[in-house]
């Protein structure tokens, strides 16, 4: 595990809060829009896949991909999460599409036989944990086949400053988060860097990866002060129809709440 980096207690030790934030609308909107992203991403290549989702804790974003004919293999630090993707997997009939892998980001140089044969590996929410980027962005190319994709997620730092001027109308706030480092993470407890896009651009592209496409997730939802009125199923409907709509588009996807790069390995 990278110096600075959160172990396996820090997760692990939260797996209720974390699905207590799941349930949420603005959890399960995050879910409902990285499954319709990461569609558009995939949708080129022939199927069924190889999907690797590391990181993947209980396997949320994995499930869809499972559900749709592939296979994933889940990644993670924490046993907890691993076995709450096996029973996510079990409930959903789809235990036989499903492979768990205790280890760290740092175990997977070469850690897994399957190196460089998946056809899609996943890193959603991980590289704000993470100290060198570039070594975990190469880290992530080297475990896809020619051919295909790298998907990589993290807060987007835009969002930082306008939630708390924004939502929280605290421009105090907003001043002070414009140019720092961390952020602290309520629902873990624990630092977060604070990773812009383009550095992973860069590094996928040092990598020997052609981004192909760049998503917003939840555009709009954050600005939203009223936090009862999200849990209007109606509104909900809306909301999440906005927000698919602009997912993909500039500038919009620029300061949502979540970036999402994927990219084709050369």
């Amino acid at each position: 595990m990278t110096d600075g980096d959160p172990g396996t207690d820090v997760f692990g030790g939260r797996t209720e809060q974390w699905r207590a934030w799941q349930d949420e609308p603005w959890g399960r909107l995050r879910y409902s829009l990285v499954a319709t992203t990461t569609a558009r991403a995939v949708a080129h290549l022939p199927g069924p896949l190889r999907i690797a989702d590391i990181g993947g804790g209980d396997g949320a974003d994995g499930l869809p991909l499972a559900g749709a004919g592939h296979s994933v293999t889940v990644v993670d630090v924490s046993p907890p999460l691993l076995r709450a993707a096996a029973d996510r997997f079990a409930e959903a009939g789809l235990a036989d599409r499903l492979r768990t892998v205790h280890a760290d980001l740092d175990d997977l140089h070469g850690g897994l036989e399957e190196a460089g044969a998946f056809d899609v590996v996943l890193c959603l929410d991980v590289v704000h944990y993470r100290a060198d980027v570039a070594s975990t962005v190469a880290t992530l190319v080297g475990l896809v086949r020619p051919g295909g994709v790298v998907s990589v997620m993290a807060p987007n730092p835009a969002m930082d400053v306008l939630s708390a001027a924004v939502r929280r109308t605290d421009p105090a706030a907003a001043l002070a988060v414009l140019d720092a480092l961390t952020v602290h993470g309520v629902t873990f407890d624990h630092p977060m860097r604070r990773v812009e896009a383009a550095t992973v651009e860069a590094a996928l592209a040092e990598a020997g990866c052609t981004v192909q496409h760049r998503f917003g997730v939840r555009c709009v939802m954050d600005l939203v002060a009223d936090d009862e009125v999200k849990h209007d199923p109606e509104f909900y409907r809306r909301l999440e129809e906005l927000e698919t709509a602009l997912c993909e588009r500039d500038p919009y996807r620029l300061t949502a709440r979540f970036w999402q790069v994927t990219a084709t390995r050369g």
